[in-house]
C-alpha cells in the first residue's frame, strides 16, 4: 500500500478491505468520524481488472510506419568499357550517338523479365517496344517520335545522365516497376557506369546480376547489337 493510503484514516476492516480489493483509500471519500473511511464506503466500490494488452507483432508496427509504396530491392553496378563502341559509331558517321545501342542491349539483356523498354526519366519516358529485335537506326526514330508512356511496370526503365566522373549507388525504382538501369556516359565517354535497381520479389539477385553482366557484355562486343 502507498504511503498515501498509509496517511489516509480508515477503520482496520476497511483497510483489509482495500488491500484485498486493490482500492487506493486515497481515492475513497469517508463517511465515518471527522471523514474516516469505514467499511460501507468500500461496499459498493468496483474496481474492473485492469486488462493486458498484448504488444502488436513487429511486422504490424514497421507496416504502420512504412508507406506501402516502399519495396525491398537490390542493385548491381558496373563499368562498361565503350571503345568498341565508339569506334562503331565513328565509322558508321556518327549519326546515331550511344542511345539507341544502350535501348538495344537493354531491351535484350532483360528479354526473360521485361515486356519493353521505358526510355527518359520519371514522367518523361517513351515506351519503345520489340526494341530487341530492331535496328538502331530504327530505336533511333522511334526514341524522337515516341509520345510519353504509362506506367508499364513490367518493362525496363533505362536513362542515361551525362555529368562525368560520378557513379551512381542508389536510385529509385518507379511505381510499379521491376527494373530499373540508370547510365552515366558523356558524349565519346571512354566508359560508363551503371547501375541496376530490381525488385527484389520479382527478379531475384542471380537475374539481376546476369542482366547486368549481359547488358555490359553487348555493349562491349557491339557488333552483335547490329543483327
Amino acid at each position: 500500500m502507498s504511503a498515501a493510503a498509509q496517511r489516509t484514516a480508515a477503520s482496520p476492516y476497511a483497510r483489509r478491505l482495500a488491500r484485498e480489493r486493490g482500492i487506493p483509500l486515497e481515492r475513497l471519500a469517508g463517511t465515518g468520524p471527522r471523514g474516516r473511511i469505514v467499511a460501507v464506503d468500500l461496499a459498493s466500490t468496483i474496481v474492473a481488472p485492469v486488462e493486458e494488452v498484448a504488444a502488436p507483432p513487429i511486422k504490424a508496427v514497421v507496416a504502420a510506419v512504412l508507406p506501402a509504396a516502399i519495396r525491398a530491392t537490390g542493385s548491381f553496378a558496373a563499368t562498361i568499357d565503350l571503345s568498341a563502341l565508339n569506334e562503331l559509331i565513328l565509322a558508321s558517321g556518327g549519326g546515331l550517338g550511344l542511345d539507341p545501342f544502350l535501348i538495344k542491349a537493354a531491351a535484350r539483356a532483360a528479354a526473360a523479365h521485361a515486356t519493353g523498354v521505358r526510355w527518359g526519366g520519371k514522367g518523361a519516358a517513351i515506351a519503345i517496344e520489340g526494341a530487341a529485335a530492331l535496328a538502331p537506326s530504327e530505336i533511333d526514330r522511334l526514341r524522337r517520335q515516341a509520345a510519353p508512356a504509362g506506367s508499364g511496370g513490367e518493362a525496363l526503365w533505362l536513362s542515361r545522365l551525362t555529368e562525368a566522373n560520378i557513379r551512381p549507388i542508389g536510385a529509385a525504382l518507379p511505381d510499379g516497376a521491376r527494373l530499373r538501369l540508370v547510365v552515366i556516359a558523356g558524349k565519346g565517354a571512354a566508359s560508363a557506369e551503371a547501375l541496376l535497381v530490381h525488385d527484389a520479389e520479382a527478379v531475384d539477385e542471380a537475374s539481376a546480376a546476369a542482366i547486368l553482366a549481359a547488358f555490359r557484355d553487348l555493349l562491349e562486343a557491339p557488333l552483335r547489337l547490329l543483327v
